[in-house]
């Protein structure tokens, strides 16, 4: 029988003991995996970026709605005087427009089918022809004179007419042979012609034609006393699209004859069409 030593056997203080022993390292495994837990979210903590949200970010901004641009300011002419003067169309018309024009320029005459057809297609409307001789033409001057001469005798449009269907022959020579084939007076025409007795005609309407804002030929003011309302808000987009196009346009205010536009250049039909349709 084995001597037992205060109570207990050896075997039983060894089993004792290591049982101690497992629990100790038990405890401080479990120790160790929490802190070690604990020590990775501290981490990752640390780890986390802040980000600054500005306010109201977290709602959706609608983009702004761009402003309907408004009808550019009409710049404010004096009235043409027309006293005299040669027109087509209809005398009461209340739509005018007035061609600003040189004999020798080639856009101007390539612009002459175009006013044709408007004519055609607006026949209340009133044309009419304004000299703007350029000095660089060497025929210009003169033959814008002889037309004022023929119109002298009431035939300023035919004379027009032999000139745009006759653009090489532009001479004072030239003049007086198309006066004679017109059946004028030559010996009347030829006085005048020579002795230069409508410059100073040619040079009203040239300075007329500046004063209104043609700055080239052909050159265009359209203008009307009777314009329903919004014409310029009408006419508005016409002159931002001319614009874009390199074309000088602008809207104008004829002190005393109404509101209209001033363009330039030898354009397709349609830029005339919807000038025209504006007004009506």
């Amino acid at each position: 029988m084995a001597v037992k030593e205060g109570g207990t056997s050896a075997l039983e203080r060894g089993e004792y003991v290591v049982g101690l022993a497992i629990l100790i390292a038990a405890c401080l495994i479990s120790f160790s995996v929490y802190y070690g837990v604990q020590g990775v979210s501290n981490s990752v903590d640390k780890l986390k970026l802040t980000v600054n949200i500005p306010s109201g970010a977290a709602q959706a901004q609608e983009p702004a709605q761009p402003e309907t641009p408004s009808a550019p300011s009409a710049v404010k002419i004096a009235a043409p005087d027309l006293t005299g003067a040669a027109f087509q169309g209809k005398a009461s018309g209340k739509v005018v427009l007035l061609e600003y024009s040189d004999f020798e320029c080639p856009f101007c005459g390539r612009v002459q089918p175009t006013l044709a057809q408007l004519k055609s297609a607006y026949p209340d409307a009133k044309y009419y022809f304004r000299h703007f001789p350029l000095s660089f033409h060497q025929y210009a001057q003169k033959s814008a004179e002889a037309a004022e001469c023929a119109n002298k005798q009431g035939k300023f449009w035919e004379m027009h007419d032999m000139f745009y269907k006759n653009t090489s022959a532009l001479s004072v020579e030239d003049a007086k042979a198309h006066a004679a084939a017109l059946g004028l007076n030559t010996a009347e025409f030829n006085s005048c012609l020579d002795s230069g007795q409508t410059a100073s005609a040619v040079a009203a309407q040239m300075q007329e034609g500046a004063s209104v804002g043609i700055q080239g030929t052909p050159g265009f003011l359209i203008y009307s006393s009777t314009a329903k309302s919004g014409l310029d808000a009408k006419l508005a987009p016409i002159v931002a699209e001319l614009t874009s196009l390199g074309v000088d346009a602008t809207l104008v205010d004829v002190n005393g004859a109404g509101k209209g536009i001033v363009f330039a250049g030898a354009l397709p039909y349609a830029n005339f069409q919807a000038v025209m349709n504006a007004f009506n």
